[in-house]
């Protein structure tokens, strides 16, 4: 369950960290792989059916606390729950809703925004450009 969560590869777009508690020893660095615009949405799209415990199209507030108990659990740190707190946030839409739609918009915004070269696709360097930036104060 909330697998999508924690995946490392869509890091610099879901801004979500594997918490290091689960590693029982440091894994070699790895390259993350190149995610193109499609996979991009289609990798929102799972994390948000993730989030929509009912299936109802709508990510209400206890379907996001629910996730963030759940990440929390598993010892993720308060910065990794920020995160979460504030993709949420970035989703809502003009109904003052976390609905597929609105979270797509919005992520897929924060996908074309770290795709520097404006290519369609996430490079190794872009995702840990956004990475970096995601932890900025704004």
């Amino acid at each position: 369950m909330f697998k999508g969560l924690g995946a490392g590869s869509a890091a610099a777009f879901l801004m979500l960290a594997t918490p290091a508690a689960a590693q029982t020893a440091p894994a070699p660095a790895q390259t993350p792989p190149t995610i193109d615009r499609a996979t991009g949405e289609e990798m929102v799209k799972g994390m948000f059916a993730q989030v929509d415990a009912n299936r109802d199209g709508v990510a209400d507030a206890a379907e996001q606390q629910a996730v963030l108990d759940a990440v929390k659990a598993q010892g993720a740190p308060e910065q990794a729950l920020a995160s979460i707190r504030r993709i949420f946030a970035e989703g809502v839409g003009p109904d003052g809703k976390l609905t597929l739609a609105s979270f797509t918009k919005a992520r897929m915004t924060a996908f074309d925004k770290a795709d520097a070269n404006h290519d369609g696709k996430l490079d190794a360097a872009e995702q840990a450009a956004a990475t970096a930036a995601a932890g900025q104060p704004k």
